[in-house]
């Protein structure tokens, strides 16, 4: 809602002398400048409510007013050197410009496709860049409730290395238990899997560390983990656990590199055109 009542918050207008256009409302005056009636306006969303307009009004005219008391005393108070800031104006004008530039062309131009084949050998060039600071491992994880049914059978299972008896398993789990989880085969960090289950770290350490098949349970649930594969704290990481990282490394790298390619292509272009000169 636009307020017209908004002149309200302004003492001195009943004494202004000023004459501007009927159309022109003026809310308040800060030594020579003036904020009209239409810029507070301007910057309340249609259909604001009432109460909502007032605090959203009041609140911009005192910033206002705020802002240009600040670049009073600013003028005043500045040395003409200080107050110079045509050059940082335009130094910056002209970064945002050629950044957005550098991005439009990085955006249609740019191959942003990094193949398995580049990451396997960035890899292989550089594991000593990629040591696990925590465990990883790839694992299964189940909850099953204590109302379940055929336990035993989900047990039996669980430590065998058959295909069936693994494909029983996940059709047992679709329908009854409350978490069914290989994390995408992908390679997670140990601590994430241990926040999962009803124990402590020194029950790790004292029980379970060294298992590949764990069974545990509370009050209310039984818990199931199997652990296939597990790379110590200190060791190369896996490819896979680092696959992302280095994707994104090597896109960037390609970035860096396209953007010098781009800054000597328009050297040699501002030179062949005699666009530049050095003197």
């Amino acid at each position: 809602m636009k307020l017209q009542y908004i002149l309200l918050i302004t003492l001195f207008l009943g004494a202004c002398k000023e004459n501007f256009p009927e159309e022109e409302k003026l809310v308040a005056k800060a030594f020579d400048k003036y904020l009209f009636l239409s810029e507070v306006n301007s910057i309340i969303p249609a259909g604001t409510p009432s109460a909502d307009s007032t605090i959203m009004a009041q609140s911009y005219v005192r910033n206002w007013i705020t802002k240009e008391l600040l670049l009073h005393k600013a003028i005043q108070n500045l040395s003409d050197e200080e107050k110079n800031i045509r050059k940082q104006v335009e130094d910056y004008s002209s970064s945002i410009l050629i950044h957005k530039y550098k991005e439009k062309l990085v955006a249609q131009k740019l191959d942003r496709g990094i193949s398995d084949a580049e990451i396997a050998q960035y890899y292989d060039n550089n594991k000593f860049n990629f040591i696990l600071n925590t465990p990883v491992v790839r694992a299964l994880f189940i909850v099953l409730p204590k109302s379940a049914i055929n336990i035993d059978n989900v047990r039996k299972w669980f430590r065998s290395k058959d295909a069936k008896d693994q494909a029983a398993l996940e059709e047992y789990c679709i329908t009854s238990a409350k978490k069914y989880d290989n994390f995408n085969d992908q390679w997670i960090p140990l601590r994430d899997i241990l926040n999962l289950l009803p124990i402590t770290g020194s029950d790790w350490e004292a029980k379970y560390k060294n298992k590949e098949l764990i069974e545990t349970e509370n009050d209310e649930n039984y818990y199931f983990l199997k652990i296939y594969e597990t790379r110590q704290e200190h060791e190369t990481a896996p490819l896979g656990y680092v696959k992302k990282e280095i994707e994104i490394l090597l896109l960037n790298k390609r970035k860096i590199a396209f953007e010098e390619n781009l800054e000597k292509d328009i050297n040699a272009e501002g030179t062949r055109k005699d666009y530049v000169k050095i003197y």
